[in-house]
């Protein structure tokens, strides 16, 4: 016989069924005796929605709550990081949206930034899902100096300019053919993701290699790492170097890639 399915405890319940807290004046919903302990029906007031749906996130009813109701519920009962993380998880399956941005993009965490500097000699930076980069160490501005223009995007480099096809030696084979599957693995995991869909729509048209690539092939690839490529940059005076990137994803934001690139002998 299988063993019972174990009974999921709602995530919702466990919280603000014990959280709910003594409600201050300055947040206290109209009608609500400030000091007292909140009822489903003043955080339902402070975060927007009916009683009812509220009550359905405690109850754990199947709903589509959007990041930003669970982010109101999140500061209405007073959450912690560590709380607003188990709400999210176990309400959506989803981690809370990164708060801070700049220039509409995330903000890496600085113990990465500082992680990594720490990588030199070895280029390494941060992108995000849709290849910016984020923060770039010395090493790497140094050997790929795109990354220090406004909003740079690896993508983009390596598949539309002439720099990268000219410095990526067999462009079309150790570049285009890995590059190309892995945005489309992209736009299938985030297919609302409005930089992806640029990308699918800018890269093809920008280069007729890629569009043929684009139309004829079809296989995918999501991280490549242990990826080799053979470089030959001005930094190196011209002459070839062998590298290959392994592909990192920081725990606290798993929507952030930390490359770092290695030579081989």
């Amino acid at each position: 016989m299988r063993p019972a399915r174990p009974v999921r405890q709602p995530a919702a319940a466990r919280l603000e069924g014990t959280r709910r807290p003594a409600a201050h004046t300055r947040t206290a919903p109209r009608g609500h005796r400030s000091g007292t302990r909140m009822s489903q029906a003043d955080v339902a007031g402070l975060t927007g929605v009916s009683e009812g749906w509220y009550r359905a996130l405690e109850t754990g009813a199947p709903r589509e709550f959007s990041d930003a109701f669970l982010l109101r519920v999140a500061e209405a009962l007073q959450l912690s990081e560590t709380e607003n993380l188990t709400l999210f998880l176990g309400v959506s399956g989803r981690r809370p949206p990164v708060s801070g941005t700049h220039d509409g993009l995330p903000t890496a965490a600085p113990a990465t930034v500082t992680l990594l500097e720490h990588q030199a000699p070895h280029p390494a930076y941060l992108s995000d899902a849709a290849w910016n980069i984020l923060a770039a160490n010395s090493p790497m501005t140094e050997w790929f100096p795109f990354a220090l223009g406004p909003r740079p995007n690896l993508m983009r480099w390596a598949l539309t300019s002439a720099e990268a096809r000219e410095q990526i030696l067999d462009w079309e084979d150790t570049c285009a053919r890995t590059y190309l599957p892995m945005l489309r693995v992209a736009s299938h995991g985030a297919p609302k993701n409005a930089e992806i869909r640029a990308l699918i729509d800018e890269i093809p048209d920008t280069n007729g290699t890629c569009r043929r690539i684009w139309a004829e092939q079809h296989a995918v690839v999501e991280h490549p790492g242990g990826h080799r490529l053979r470089l030959r940059l001005p930094c190196h005076g011209g002459v070839e170097t062998r590298v290959t990137s392994h592909v990192l994803v920081p725990a606290e934001q798993p929507d952030v890639r930390f490359v770092i690139v290695t030579t081989v002998d």
